[in-house]
């Protein structure tokens, strides 16, 4: 099976640029809107699973460490244990054979657990082996540092310097792993010289994982695109044009970016240049820019049009399918509890809903690939 490199046709010495070129390359070649052979569609998720990978740099370091040991080259000194160099006075015998060592091997393979977990996200995981690593071989400097990983991922600098200090220690020459301590050190100074704040002194400190940060986050944003439904219900307005008013077309652009921004930021869907192709080709429409300009003009002819391509020709992408799908969702949701005409606002409203949704989707794209 084919790794990440071999995946994208790189090098394991390939820059962030050469990566990230590549897979905007590969991406606009096997894409299911462009290509909608089923062989496209299984290669076009591995591309999207190793740039995942590659584009992290710290997944990528792992990912290369955990690749050499595959590969079956030496292990370097930040595997192995530290060893007494031998006497000279007293040559080593003959027949010395080294002794096998279970605990090292079986700490070696946690290590392997570690790495693989770390790369796929799996933190907990990620901490079990490494910390399972370190208790078999407890000079084992690797497992000490990918405890400090885990740590500093989930923003526990001080465990993670802890980790760091005692890796360093027996691993003095490792230059990765002093860099990580140097960060870590910078950061917790940073911290302790910025006194807190005499309102928020004496109160105690809310430490959360990443991941329940962005999932209070999600939870926010998604109660304000229903609390928009229910302003429709309960504050509609006066109706001015097709019975709309100007509080529903106001909660129909809010309602439509917000969720464009949540789907983008919770990678429900792709990033918008690879779900909806710009570019033309042979002085044709791109199939993105017809979609979208034809949404603007009737929301449902072009959820209809959309379906019957993916019907008749293959390539349905899950991107295009979802924000279709959650843009006629709400729009069918605003019509149901708007009081004043319901059949306009299932008609048209899509096509205001849509184009805020694609705005919001565009915005979560530029800031989330901001470097």
């Amino acid at each position: 099976m084919q790794n990440h490199y071999e995946v994208l046709g790189l090098s394991m010495h390939a820059t962030q640029e050469a990566i990230r070129r590549r897979y905007r390359e590969l991406v606009r070649q096997y894409h299911p809107d462009v290509n909608p052979s089923p062989q496209a569609k299984e290669r076009f998720l591995r591309i999207q699973e190793a740039y995942q990978v590659l584009s992290d740099p710290e997944r990528r370091r792992h990912y290369d460490a955990l690749l050499r040991l595959q590969m079956g080259e030496p292990p370097s000194a930040r595997y192995s244990q530290p060893r007494t160099p031998p006497q000279r006075s007293s040559p080593p015998p003959q027949a010395s054979q080294p002794k096998p060592n279970p605990a090292l091997d079986e700490a070696r393979r946690a290590i392997l657990q570690a790495e693989r977990a770390f790369i796929q996200g799996r933190l907990q995981d990620a901490l079990y082996w490494a910390k399972q690593a370190t208790r078999l071989a407890p000079r084992l400097a690797k497992g000490h540092e990918i405890i400090g990983d885990v740590y500093r991922t989930q923003g526990h600098y001080d465990a993670a310097l802890n980790a760091y200090t005692y890796a360093i220690q027996l691993d003095p020459n490792n230059a990765d792993l002093q860099r990580k301590l140097d960060a870590t050190l910078a950061h917790t100074q940073a911290r302790a010289a910025s006194p807190p704040s005499p309102v928020l002194r004496n109160l105690p400190a809310l430490k959360l994982p990443p991941e329940w940060k962005l999932y209070a986050a999600q939870s926010l944003g998604w109660g304000a695109v229903l609390f928009l439904l229910t302003l429709a219900y309960t504050a509609p307005g006066a109706p001015l044009m097709l019975g709309w008013s100007l509080n529903l077309v106001a909660y129909l652009g809010l309602a439509g970016f917000l969720t464009g921004f949540l789907m983008a930021v919770s990678r429900w869907v792709a990033p918008i240049g690879d779900a909806f192709p710009w570019r033309r080709r042979g002085g044709q429409i791109s199939a993105g820019g017809a979609l979208v300009g034809l949404s603007a003009l009737c929301f449902p002819l072009a959820v209809l049009l959309y379906t019957l391509l993916a019907l008749t020709q293959g390539g349905l992408s899950r991107s295009v399918a979802r924000a279709f799908g959650v843009g006629s969702a709400l729009t069918l949701g605003f019509a149901l509890l708007y009081p004043h005409d319901w059949l306009y606002t299932a008609l048209f409203g899509g096509n205001l809903l849509f184009l805020a949704l694609m705005g919001g989707w565009y915005l979560a794209d530029n800031l989330r690939l901001t470097p």
